[in-house]
């Protein structure tokens, strides 16, 4: 700084000096914005330890929920299947035991009606 004059001189050494101060300060203030964030990661990997063991047990839970859930619904859906079977043999027995009933009557109505008839003629005759 010899070569400079005395005016330029210090004005620039003070420079340096608060410079030199802001540098040191920004580093600190880094160092510490260091610090925090690796005490942020140790808090976070700490909470997803914890709610990785609380939530596995709840999970394993709601798992064995849904597969009794399945079950329920599958056997539901076999006794519906079931149901259906019987409902359509059911409907198949009546629909024949209700043809047959109806062959019968009508034969049975049509010899009441010849009988009714031969009555009736056998009456008039006399």
């Amino acid at each position: 700084m010899d070569t400079l004059p005395q005016t330029v001189a210090e004005p620039l050494q003070i420079l340096i000096y608060i410079s030199i101060v802001l540098l040191l300060i920004i580093g600190i203030f880094l160092i510490k914005l260091l610090l925090d964030t690796s005490n942020l990661v140790n808090s976070l990997q700490d909470f997803i330890k914890v709610t990785h063991a609380e939530l596995e047990p709840a999970i394993k839970e709601i798992n064995g929920t849904l597969s009794n859930i399945n079950n329920i619904s599958s056997s539901v859906n076999n006794q519906l299947n079931s149901l259906n079977v019987g409902l359509e043999k059911g409907g198949r027995i009546l629909s024949e035991s209700g043809d047959k009933a109806y062959k019968q009557l009508k034969v049975a109505g049509d010899y009441a009606k010849e009988g009714l008839f031969a009555v009736i003629k056998a009456f008039l005759k006399k």
